[in-house]
């Protein structure tokens, strides 16, 4: 159940990563990325980062969760059995997640935000994942 747990995590990271705290969580997530398949074809560049920028903040919350889930499963995996809402979390934010790439990979503007490397720091920043 450990490595199912972990692999997980690494699953989640890695959308994560690929797809580049005031929000309301999974479900303010949700709601931007309603958004964005209603009217993301009609955002430039910038109009985009405003609402990845949104996303970021929605999502935020999560990912610490995330990281407080993982840190303390490595120091403990015998917590794993007093961790079901947990989990349940997780699950869901694993399909936001899945959700925002394939989103996202759908509007012409990300292609060039994507390029933003800068944008992209800024980004990690903000969700608390800076690079160093």
């Amino acid at each position: 159940m450990k490595k199912v747990l972990v692999g997980m995590f690494i699953a989640l990271m890695g959308v994560f990563m690929v797809s580049c705290s005031n929000g309301g969580g999974i479900e303010k997530a949700k709601e931007i990325l309603n958004e964005l398949k209603a009217d993301g074809a009609n955002l430039d560049k910038e109009g985009l980062k405003a609402k990845v920028m949104d996303l970021g903040n929605a999502i935020k919350p999560e990912i610490a969760k995330m990281t407080e889930v993982a840190k303390e499963l490595k120091e403990d995996p015998s917590k794993i059995a007093d961790m079901p809402d947990k989990l349940k979390d997780l699950q869901e934010f694993e399909e936001v997640m899945t959700d925002m790439g394939k989103v996202l990979e759908g509007l012409p503007a990300w292609k060039e935000l994507e390029a933003d490397e800068e944008f992209g720091k800024k980004f990690m920043e903000l969700v608390g994942m800076p690079e160093n």
